[in-house]
């Protein structure tokens, strides 16, 4: 990684970048965020959260290198008429996590940056902690011990150790499947147990907001700063498999939405950036226009709407990397890659 860093900056000082980015001036450039810390949560997963100072880092480096900040609306449209500026680039953000009403809106509105949240609306309405992410939360903050996991039930004689990200992993796989016919309320009451067992005052004034996704009043205010909000499913999942349970996915997250939006919900990201082409034609089927993925990359005329490319930014990203991405640099890295032999071109 360091490697990678010094060739980089390297790069950049021998005027690298700024040839990439006349190289790659055609190109659309859509970068996805998830949280902003509330408190520790970019250490715990640097890839889903990011801390406030970081993104400020972004926002500026955006501002101060003329990047042309564009809705996702204007942007697409742009893209079909191939009338898009040099350095187009829309800012995109998962799921609704709390941080990103109190910490990024301020910050986008303060440079007049649109933006598209993608909202997952089930943990919205329930207004508790998504289980999955606060389970892994609760146990890394407790490496290096041991967990009993006869705490859910005497059927379950087994002692795990936290003892490295590996061993953690398993953990939480182990309590998931455990409680994976469990509803909602008795998996919140398992976190609590688990928090207890482990010493930590997951209801304390200081937890109480972790992992948590905005409010359907706070959501509502987000059109008027500029994001607008877009579909994600309600329970963060999108069979591959299935139609009917897709468009029920897709039908509940609009209805939700349709409480506080009064404009069009026709774009879409797929939940945790899994999607097959099989889903296309679904998604169509559901006035749906567009859908983002996970994949890295520039979007061109060309580029499957249904599959758009993001460049996923976190607090994982060095400053050095986040602008080589976006001048274009290792999109033309990418390019020269796939054009090896016997390289895949995904």
């Amino acid at each position: 990684m360091l490697f990678r860093q010094v060739m980089l900056t390297i790069v950049r000082a021998l005027g690298g970048f700024a040839l990439a980015t006349r190289l790659t001036t055609r190109g659309l450039q859509i970068i996805c965020y998830h949280g902003i810390s509330l408190r520790d949560e970019h250490c715990f997963q640097p890839k889903l959260f990011m801390q406030e100072d970081t993104f400020r880092e972004r926002i500026t480096y955006l501002k101060r290198s003329n990047f042309q900040v564009l809705s996702l609306y204007e942007a697409l449209s742009r893209l079909d008429q191939e009338t898009l500026p040099p350095r187009a680039l829309v800012i995109t953000f998962d799921d609704g996590w709390l941080g990103i009403g109190t910490k990024a809106v301020p910050l986008l509105r303060k440079y007049g940056f649109p933006s598209t949240l993608y909202v997952t609306t089930k943990d919205v309405l329930s207004q508790t902690p998504v289980f999955d992410v606060a389970l892994r939360y609760l146990l890394w903050g407790k490496k290096g011990e041991a967990i009993d996991l006869r705490f859910m039930g005497s059927d379950h004689p087994e002692t795990i150790l936290l003892s490295s990200p590996g061993e953690i992993e398993h953990a939480a796989c182990r309590i998931t499947d455990i409680s994976k016919n469990w509803d909602d309320n008795n998996r919140q009451v398992l976190l609590l147990k688990l928090a207890e067992i482990l010493s930590v005052e997951w209801n304390s004034d200081e937890n109480n907001t972790l992992f948590r996704l905005m409010t359907m009043e706070q959501l509502a205010q987000l059109p008027s700063a500029g994001m607008d909000l877009q579909l994600h499913t309600h329970c963060h999942r999108l069979p591959i498999d299935d139609p009917e349970d897709v468009e029920n996915e897709i039908s509940n997250n609009r209805e939700v939405l349709k409480r506080i939006v009064s404009g069009p919900l026709k774009h879409f990201c797929y939940p945790g950036g899994e999607f097959h082409p099989s889903q296309f034609p679904w998604l169509k089927k559901l006035g749906i226009e567009s859908a983002t993925t996970c994949l890295s990359g520039f979007n061109y005329p060309d580029t499957e709407r249904f599959a758009l490319r993001r460049f996923l930014d976190g607090e994982h990203i060095t400053q050095v990397e986040f602008e080589a991405e976006l001048s274009g640099f290792l999109e033309l890295m990418r390019k020269f890659q796939r054009a090896l032999p016997g390289k895949q071109n995904n």
